[in-house]
């Protein structure tokens, strides 16, 4: 029997540990720049948006223009922290739990492409999610708060929007999810602000929690 519902994954902070080290990485390229810049000030500018937005979003805020030596320069710094990739606790076996449900399941990131692999790849998930259900922001034209890398998942997984749950970890996967039709399961870390995950249809804090949560969600129809 086909899935009746598809459950889409955020990357960063849902299935891989990366946050942290994503925001580590922003605050220290502001700092590098000259700007006074915490590390709540990144968790507010960055996280949950994709890189290529972020990227604009650098280069506003320092006023330089990113050329190929800087480029080369941040995915350096990327790279280093990435030796450090963790999943997040529980989230394949979470994955594994969804799919036992009959849901059909995929991955919706900022990350672009190749990161999104690599970072299934360290953590172990790669084989959870084959690369035709992965999806980049990088692969539409407006990143995450908007719906534009939601709403082509779905299309492509075979799913109408009002038969997806999204599990997203920041605000703009939430408004992007929202935005899209779908239903948002929030995981909150350490790394939540907040109220970030207020107008979620579910909070957990979890990932043990995530399938009970799912089957309650589809069951409402």
């Amino acid at each position: 029997m086909a899935a009746q519902w598809l459950v889409v994954f955020d990357c960063d902070g849902v299935l891989v540990d990366s946050e942290r080290l994503n925001v580590r990485t922003w605050t220290g390229m502001m700092r590098d720049a000259g700007v006074d810049f915490t590390e709540a000030d990144a968790v507010e500018t960055f996280v949950g948006k994709a890189y290529k937005d972020n990227r604009v979003t650098l280069a506003e805020l320092t006023g330089a223009v990113p050329d190929p030596e800087w480029e080369r320069a941040r995915r350096a710094e990327f790279q280093r922290s990435r030796e450090e990739l963790e999943a997040v606790p529980g989230a394949a076996e979470a994955v594994a739990a969804v799919e036992e449900l009959g849901c059909a399941v995929c991955v919706a990131s900022g990350s672009p492409p190749a990161a999104i692999g690599t970072k299934l790849g360290r953590t172990g998930m790669e084989e959870l999610f084959p690369e035709r259900a992965r999806f980049s922001a990088e692969q539409v034209e407006h990143g995450k708060p908007a719906p534009d890398v939601f709403l082509p998942a779905a299309a492509e997984m075979g799913f109408d929007p009002e038969h997806c749950i999204v599990v997203e970890d920041s605000r703009a996967g939430l408004e992007a999810a929202v935005a899209a039709g779908m239903r948002v399961v929030g995981y909150r870390s350490d790394m939540t602000p907040t109220g970030w995950l207020d107008e979620a249809s579910a909070v957990i804090d979890d990932m043990a929690d995530l399938p009970s949560v799912v089957s309650r969600l589809a069951a409402l129809g």
